[in-house]
């Protein structure tokens, strides 16, 4: 009876083993902190490897930053808490794997989701064909408020890179598919990141202890406004700022995506905070300045330099990247000491005098273009840029000489109205040569003296106009240089 009774128990083991063996194998398990909330991460060998604490603003938001292990995949996790609480997350698979994210809501007992995707226009060819995120998401408890999200799609990408020599690199994102793999219920999210061998896929989500919107038609606004303006609205958020569709760049792919610093810069969203101070755009406001701030940080460096090529910059000056685009810097610039100054803030505010003192550099080692008297501020700067080869667009020259008077309204220090005077006495020794035959004025002037481009006729005679007020806080009177100047662009416009 025992030699029985230890034979069964060596077929129940046996069959035990077996049936172990042959199981899926169990998926380790990784929380996150999400302010109240904690984000449970699912996957085959996760592990924790280390959690950073990048300097951010501490007035406006903090960073942490999570890297992981899950076998053949890295895994990165940045969570962005906002000084009012809420939270962006931003989520990063590289490599082949899978995870599975959780974010429980347990005092929830219903949610309802207001889709942001609904009867979006057809793309114009070319056009950013990424979607607004999936939606608003509110969960409530007794039809009272518990917490909203806004959620993105997924988006799964490969890097590609074009080597230029001396540490000269071209990078961007080649966007493979973007889906929608959530999974809603009445007190949980979750979410399910997936990528192949030399893939990479990338999610987002803003977690709000309050409603993001005061006011219904707000919400409604912003909805038609992300799927008409789709230029002007940033969907694939990531860890190290947003992706933006580029054209006319290299390596050369059909959907590439790359840091498009002029859509880094959330000017509807800002003029929409301003106005009607909702929380979801006060969010996207600090959420672009900590994506400006990180951007310039996380590479040690004052300025933020473009890091993908540009064909036409290639074929015209022979710049690749990194370079220095001085009309995306100038915007940059101006845009952080608006938050700055908005939001008490500042280590932005400070951003516009530093950027001039760039500037004043670059001017001091000759990276203009001359004229009979004094200067114009060049468009780029590259050390791989030829003097011979600089050129300055009209209205970015005045949009620097409007920066420089700004830097010194804010410090008193004449360094900045020395070198606007400067770019003033340009203009001044320039003259009508600016004219083109037709009446129209020119867009450029290049370091030989001649002159090529038209420009946008609309948005540079309304820069035109704007910067003439500036000038006469310089000189006390107008510039009879620019005033010629609008004067012949208006007649121009009319004669059309």
């Amino acid at each position: 009876m025992k030699k029985v009774l230890f034979l069964l128990l060596s077929v129940i083991i046996t069959a035990g083993c077996a049936a172990s063996e042959g199981a899926e194998p169990e998926k380790d398990k990784v929380n996150i902190p999400v302010g109240s909330r904690t984000l449970r991460l699912e996957a085959e060998e996760l592990r924790l490897e280390k959690e950073l604490h990048p300097e951010g603003i501490a007035s406006l938001y903090k960073d942490t930053v999570y890297k992981l292990d899950a076998g053949a995949a890295d895994v990165t996790i940045t969570v962005r808490e906002l000084n009012n609480g809420d939270e962006f997350v931003m989520l990063r698979l590289d490599g082949n794997g899978k995870v599975k994210g959780t974010l429980s809501i347990p005092e929830a007992d219903d949610y309802y989701l207001v889709d942001w995707t609904k009867n979006i226009p057809e793309r114009e060819p070319g056009a950013d064909t990424t979607k607004p995120p999936v939606g608003l998401l509110r969960f409530t408890q007794n039809h009272q408020f518990v917490n909203e999200i806004v959620l993105s799609h997924t988006f799964v990408s490969k890097t590609l890179t074009e080597l230029y020599g001396r540490g000269r690199i071209s990078a961007l994102q080649e966007l493979i598919a973007e889906t929608n793999r959530a999974e809603l219920s009445k007190n949980s999210l979750s979410l399910e990141l997936a990528a192949g061998r030399g893939q990479r896929a990338e999610q987002w989500f803003l977690a709000a202890e309050k409603p993001l919107f005061d006011d219904t038609d707000h919400l409604n606004e912003w909805i038609t406004f992300q799927q008409e303006q789709e230029a002007e609205v940033n969907n694939w958020f990531t860890v190290d700022g947003p992706l933006k569709k580029l054209a006319g760049v290299e390596p050369v792919a059909q959907n590439s995506y790359g840091y498009e610093l002029s859509t880094m810069i959330e000017s509807e969203a800002i003029s929409r905070f301003i106005k009607n101070k909702d929380r979801y755009f006060y969010n996207l406001t600090v959420q672009s300045a900590a994506n400006l701030w990180t951007y310039r940080q996380s590479r040690n460096d004052v300025v933020w330099k473009t890091e993908v090529t540009s064909t036409a910059l290639k074929s015209k000056y022979g710049i690749t990247a990194p370079y220095v685009d001085m009309r995306d810097n100038e915007r940059i610039a101006r845009y952080l000491h608006q938050i700055g100054e908005e939001l008490s803030a500042p280590e932005l505010s400070g951003v516009l005098a530093s950027y001039s003192d760039y500037l004043l550099n670059l001017i001091s080692i000759g990276n203009v273009v001359p004229a009979e008297k004094g200067y114009y501020p060049a468009d780029y700067y590259s050390s791989q840029q030829k003097k011979a080869m600089l050129s300055s667009s009209l209205d970015q020259a005045l949009s620097e000489a409007s920066l420089l008077l700004a830097a010194y309204r804010e410090t008193g220090e004449k360094k900045y109205l020395e070198a606007a005077q400067n770019i003033r006495a340009a203009l001044k020794s320039t003259g009508e040569k600016w004219i083109r035959p037709n009446g129209n004025v020119w867009h450029r002037i290049h370091w030989d003296g001649t002159f090529t481009g038209e420009g946008d006729d609309l948005k540079v005679l309304q820069s035109l106009r704007h910067r003439a007020k500036s000038w006469k806080e310089l000189g006390g009177s107008p510039s009879p240089v620019l005033q010629k100047l609008i004067e012949s662009k208006e007649q121009y416009l009319n004669s059309k």
